[in-house]
């Protein structure tokens, strides 16, 4: 019977699973779920490796992104041919267009209408333009993430700069890293401004990417924020 597995990795000291899980279980509530923590000096994903060894054709594996299960292309590709020649179906929940189903479904319809003597030239061309789209997505994704941690620390040496300016009453109240942070995230997913999430959604988000916040710390911070407004 084949059966569907998801697979979510963190590089962090604070895991960050929920929003991978999140979103896998969502899709498939019945996937059974693959946590690894991978760091610097945690680089061999055991858990990957155990996992692609047990998977069987017809099975499905989900990811919530391409860069949760490689951020090298060439590693990503070999596991993405390695899954389609097994019978394995690859689904990527953030890039839906990146499905393995897809691209054999593309190369199906090209060669039942045309000669088997040009079999291997299709295939190749299209694991070549694969491959191009793999590189163009993890790079996309790591200007993403590198432009957010950039964004982040810019608004908190600005905010630090003027609370130092000289001649300036100092009338704000202190403001700490973690609050700067958490006031962040707040406005990034909260649905009173930037997001979609309620408050008790957006708590757990926090909590996944910074660790504990009491339910008291972040309503205090939200409604420092509305002062802050006004």
């Amino acid at each position: 019977m084949a059966k569907e597995f998801g697979y979510c990795s963190s590089g962090c000291s604070r895991p960050q699973f929920d929003k991978q899980i999140e979103g896998i279980n969502h899709a498939y509530p019945n996937a059974i779920i693959i946590k690894e923590l991978y760091s610097k000096t945690l680089t061999d994903r055991t858990e990957l490796k155990k996992l692609m060894s047990q998977l069987e054709k017809e099975d499905t594996l989900v990811v919530y992104s391409m860069d949760r299960l490689s951020r090298d292309a060439q590693e990503l590709f070999g596991y993405y041919k390695d899954l389609s020649d097994r019978g394995v179906n690859l689904i990527f929940i953030s890039q839906p267009f990146m499905n393995t189903d897809i691209y054999l479904s593309i190369y199906k319809e090209m060669i039942s209408q045309s000669p088997v003597s040009e079999h291997p030239v299709i295939k190749n061309s299209l694991q070549q333009l694969l491959q191009a789209q793999i590189s163009k997505v993890l790079e996309k994704s790591w200007e993403d993430l590198q432009a957010q941690r950039s964004h982040m620390k810019e608004s908190f040496e600005q905010a630090k700069a003027q609370d130092r300016q000289p001649g300036t009453v100092r009338t704000k109240r202190y403001e700490s890293r973690k609050s700067f942070m958490v006031k962040e995230l707040i406005r990034k997913y909260n649905q009173n401004y930037d997001g979609f999430m309620n408050d008790v959604q957006t708590m757990d988000q926090i909590r996944s990417e910074m660790g504990t916040i009491s339910r008291n710390t972040y309503y205090k911070y939200k409604k420092e924020l509305v002062e802050d407004e006004r």
